[in-house]
């Protein structure tokens, strides 16, 4: 088992497994560490499926281009095998967003 407690960065931190799946928008499924979506035009929610996630996860997603109408991210909710990220408004085009997991 890795102890997550026991991680310590004190220059740089590098994750280079990442998959930009952002031309397809809406949900997806990648079993990697980091990488790009899309928000589907018309909706505010993305759910990610990833063998990575748990419950106990935290899943740092941020803005990669900013809509007309979803301008922020509300919250991330991390569950076993997926994460869901919810805007504060349906988009009006594909939104993209960046996301990292970290944690056991």
């Amino acid at each position: 088992n890795t102890n997550f407690a026991d991680l310590e960065v004190t220059r740089s931190l590098r994750v280079t497994a990442y998959l930009d799946d952002s031309a397809n928008a809406g949900n997806r499924t990648v079993n990697l560490p980091r990488g790009k979506s899309s928000i589907a035009a018309g909706v505010a929610a993305v759910t990610i499926t990833n063998s990575l996630v748990t419950a106990n996860s935290h899943v740092a997603v941020s803005l990669e281009f900013t809509d007309a109408t979803l301008t922020s991210i509300l919250t991330v909710v991390p569950g076993a095998g997926s994460f869901t990220v919810i805007g504060n408004a349906n988009a009006t085009a594909n939104t993209k967003i960046g996301w990292l997991v970290v944690g056991p």
